[in-house]
């Protein structure tokens, strides 16, 4: 597998963004939740993302300038329009709408209508964790989840990510999940490298378990929960693509198809933490709680949500391995638009 540096991952996909036209604040950003989502473990949401946006750029089916129209506006909630631009650039526009509305009013909420995959829904709560503040993003997604007792996908795998403020060891508490068993992501790399997948992430097409990737993208994801995991992608179908104005009950399309708009939606939400509690008795109490969750176990190690995610970013600071696979992809689609990349295997 090639060992790529930080340095080189971040200025190819900058480039590559840069020569389909994404002007280069909004590159910078992309490229930033690439490195990011290679760095903490999460690389189904990195550079193989790019040929898809660069097909999609092409055929007319998103728009590299992302600008953002604002809809409606209020004190405290907004709606802005991506114009089928990234949803990187829209989600953060959204999470500085949010802060800024937080920063007054102690609350901020916009929905996001005809935008695109955000990539890590994480990456954007953590934005409103270092500026003292709780984040929480909601995205729907493609139909990939059956409601429970159905055999047909009308749910996305629908993002969830909340994040709370670091204690004094630093780190932020951040839950950013699928509500399926697996993220697709992860059974779309699976067909890329030929590997096969757990039994228990998806059925196939008649409804059986299946290890076969393909299958399980013909078919149906398993939510989280049986009932429970399908009752909270309606409820997000409902706040990020219902209420926003963007594409629901099963019409978003996935980001890399052929011909159409993808028209995810998104609901993002900040709160500034010093409306409920001041920071000098938020950082004791959240370290006391943390010492509480330590304390349930007398040998093994429990990880607190997001806590393995940052470890990981200082263990690949400096570079991180690629499935060749996905290079090689990678490699023909940055010759073709003139990007030179030099990933060498190791």
């Amino acid at each position: 597998m090639p060992l790529v540096p930080i340095t080189e991952l971040r200025r190819v996909s900058e480039e590559v963004l840069g020569a389909c036209g994404v002007p280069n604040v909004h590159a910078e950003l992309i490229a930033d939740t690439i490195v990011d989502a290679h760095r903490s473990g999460r690389g189904t949401h990195g550079i193989s993302r790019l040929p898809v946006y660069v097909r999609k750029i092409r055929q007319g089916l998103m728009n590299p300038e992302s600008p953002i129209t604002l809809i409606k506006d209020s004190a405290a909630i907004s709606v802005i329009d991506a114009n089928h631009g990234f949803g990187q650039v829209a989600a953060m526009e959204a999470m500085r709408l949010c802060m800024e509305k937080a920063e007054s009013l102690g609350i901020g909420v916009v929905g996001v209508r005809h935008s695109n995959n955000l990539g890590v829904a994480g990456y954007y709560a953590r934005v409103a964790t270092d500026q003292g503040m709780i984040g929480c993003v909601l995205s729907n997604s493609a139909p990939a989840i059956a409601p429970t007792g159905g055999r047909r996908p009308l749910f996305g795998t629908n993002p969830l990510a909340i994040g709370f403020p670091a204690g004094s060891n630093g780190i932020p508490i951040i839950l950013d999940m699928a509500t399926s068993v697996a993220a697709r992501g992860k059974i779309r790399l699976a067909v890329k490298t030929g590997e096969r997948i757990p039994l228990d992430w998806a059925l196939d097409s008649e409804g059986n378990p299946t290890d076969d990737p393909i299958a399980a993208l013909k078919g149906t994801m398993l939510p989280i929960g049986g009932p429970k995991g399908y009752g909270l992608s309606l409820v997000i179908d409902i706040l990020a693509g219902l209420l926003p104005g963007a594409a629901f009950a099963g019409d978003v399309r996935p980001l890399n198809h052929p011909d159409a708009f993808s028209d995810y939606g998104h609901f993002i939400i900040a709160i500034k933490l010093s409306h409920f509690i001041p920071k000098s008795e938020y950082v004791p109490a959240i370290d006391h709680l943390i010492r509480k969750i330590r304390d349930t176990v007398d040998v093994s190690e429990i990880w607190l949500p997001g806590e393995r995610s940052e470890k990981q970013k200082v263990l690949c600071r400096d570079s991180v391995w690629l499935n060749e696979t996905i290079v090689s992809e990678f490699d023909d689609m940055a010759s073709d638009i003139s990007v030179k990349v030099s990933f060498i295997a190791k």
